[in-house]
């Protein structure tokens, strides 16, 4: 029951590509507002700032309002050229105003291919799952999968990440999706575009070209606040391994 819930989450997540790729020109034939601007007009733009956290290992950070610490672990093993695995953990806190205690996540991820003479055979497709306890609500998870159908999104080449993140009542998805600086997804730039399941965009988290995280808001404080928040600060934890090759 578990992997049919997540299924139609992840198809859900996919329309909601189909929702901002289709916004690409207005009814009139005018080009709409780019999605750095409609994020200036909507929401905060916050960097993270670093602080001190428990070790050297498990650094603080601040955003905005929002602090906490993570620790992010990755690996990629490559097998003489035939096989190659990747894989992501991650576990963090992060306080958040409407929170009594700070919320704990932990992620796990990854994928694997296996080549074969000039034949490419993806065994295992990205799949990067969290749970969080503390004070988050029950239920509270994120599922982030890469999408191969290649070209759902104008202008994004390389595999694209498609992510349901459910808070209490509050359901959001985050599709990868060009904010700013390079247009191609690589390991130092990478963003995603955050919206409610109608494809309401709500906020975002970008890695720019120099590697800063940066975080997209939105301006009145409250759950939806929190909520993304909370997914941005997951997507910041994660270190893709999808884009070691």
């Amino acid at each position: 029951m578990t992997h049919v819930l997540r299924h139609a989450r992840i198809l859900a997540a996919i329309a909601a590509i189909t929702f901002l790729a289709g916004t690409a020109t207005a009814q009139d034939g005018t080009k709409p507002p780019s999605l750095a601007d409609q994020l200036a007009a909507t929401t905060d733009r916050l960097t993270l700032s670093g602080r001190m956290g428990a070790s050297l290992l498990r650094p603080g950070f601040a955003v905005g309002e929002y602090t906490g610490s993570s620790k992010s672990v990755g690996g990629n093993f490559n097998g003489l050229g035939l096989f190659h695995a990747n894989s992501a953990t991650a576990n963090f806190d992060v306080k958040l105003p409407s929170a009594d205690q700070p919320i704990t996540g932990d992620c796990k991820g990854g994928q694997g291919e296996i080549n074969l003479a000039f034949v490419s055979i993806v065994r295992d497709a990205l799949n990067y799952v969290c749970s969080y306890a503390g004070g988050a609500p029950a239920g509270t998870e994120l599922d982030l999968v890469e999408s191969r159908g290649g070209g759902l999104i104008p202008g994004q080449l390389t595999p694209q990440r498609v992510g349901a993140f459910h808070y209490g009542d509050i359901h959001l998805r985050a599709v990868t999706q060009h904010i700013s600086g390079s247009s191609f997804l690589g390991a130092h730039s990478v963003s995603y575009a955050i919206t409610t399941e109608d494809g309401t965009l709500v906020g975002g988290y970008q890695i720019t070209d120099i590697g800063q995280p940066v975080f997209y808001l939105p301006k009145t404080p409250g759950p939806q606040r929190d909520a993304v928040a909370l997914l941005a600060v997951s997507l910041y934890a994660f270190r893709d391994p999808g884009g070691m090759w």
